[in-house]
């Protein structure tokens, strides 16, 4: 291999790995961000709020002492708060997502 050639594979290296890294930085700007400031936490309860659908936000209540969790949809046309699934049980829940001692094992 000649220095031509040499040189031409390092471009095309180089070249490479900026497209990598270009097509990454474009992934972050579509991954919606998480924002912190939206949960509350006191004595043994979580709270926070995320939007669900296009016009709706739920309302997620985490009692930390139980390990369950409650959602509540807000219904802005009836000015109500709905419950909008039965309590969930957050052990279970990660125990069939393949948490520690789950089917899937711990990482």
């Amino acid at each position: 291999m000649n220095r031509t050639e040499l040189a031409c594979m390092s471009l095309l290296a180089s070249a490479f790995v900026l497209a990598a890294l270009l097509l990454v930085r474009i992934e972050d700007r579509f991954t919606p961000p998480a924002h912190a400031g939206e949960v509350i936490t006191r004595d043994s309860f979580t709270l926070l709020t995320a939007r669900t659908e296009a016009d709706e936000e739920s309302l997620f209540i985490i009692d930390n002492t139980s390990q369950r969790m409650l959602i509540y949809r807000t219904d802005i046309a009836r000015k109500r708060i709905d419950l909008a699934h039965p309590p969930i049980n957050l052990a279970d829940l990660f125990n069939l997502a393949g948490g520690p001692g789950g089917p899937g094992g711990g990482r």
